[in-house]
């Protein structure tokens, strides 16, 4: 079979599906946000203020740490598919490019801060501010190839694993006077601040390592 009749076959199956998919969500019936009701309701429990973050880090926090663990495990995988590949850099030493870089850097630091403190009452959190920090840190990888290199590995991956294990410490934590993950009331902000925190700047660099470990690669 050559490569002009594969194509054909594997866009006609892409576009049955997208068929599928688009009469299947047209069929469905006029939407009623009950669980909005109910996140609502409840908020007040929450220790935020914002309904998202109650949802991903009070209400339904094992899907979130769940989620954790799946972007880990992605990680995981990019280095049992190629433990042999290394990073290649591509810059080339300049004065100006360090100089915005380290100009630069600090300011999406702030912003990434600002992100993580503003989910509580907005949108905002740890995810959001995690992909700054990750963008930051592989700005920082192009031009400065050697910065931070010197980093040992055992360090970076218990950085890759902390917000997962810090997660599920919790979780255990929580068990000790109720169910996993199941925060009490008065210190519901409080855990989910030091869980969004942590998960900041561990998925951080879990999400900078996916291109500095995964994209540009050669063999040594």
């Amino acid at each position: 079979m050559n490569n002009t009749l594969f194509e054909k076959i594997v866009w006609f199956f892409a576009y049955l599906v997208f068929m599928i998919l688009a009469i299947t969500v047209l069929s469905f019936e006029e939407f009623i946000p009950v669980v909005d009701d109910m996140v609502q309701s409840k908020l007040h429990i929450s220790g935020v203020s914002h309904d998202v973050t109650a949802v991903l880090l009070n209400f339904r926090s094992l899907d979130t740490l769940l989620e954790v663990g799946v972007v880990l495990l992605a990680l995981i995988s990019i280095y049992t598919v190629s433990p042999h590949f290394r990073y290649k850099p591509l810059s080339f030493p300049s004065t100006m490019t360090d100089t915005f870089v380290s100009l630069l850097f600090p300011l999406i630091f702030l912003s990434s801060i600002y992100i993580l403190s503003s989910g509580a009452y907005q949108s905002g959190g740890a995810f959001q501010a995690s992909a700054l920090i990750a963008g930051g840190i592989i700005i920082i990888r192009l031009v400065k190839p050697h910065y931070l290199s010197n980093i040992k590995e055992s360090i970076l991956r218990f950085v890759y694993s902390l917000g997962l294990l810090f997660f599920i410490l919790i979780g255990f934590m929580t068990m000790l006077d109720g169910l996993f993950l199941q925060y009490p009331k008065e210190y519901s902000y409080v855990i989910i601040i030091l869980i969004e925190t942590v998960l900041t700047f561990s998925l951080g660099a879990v999400l900078a390592a996916f291109f500095i470990t995964g994209v540009h690669r050669f063999k040594p």
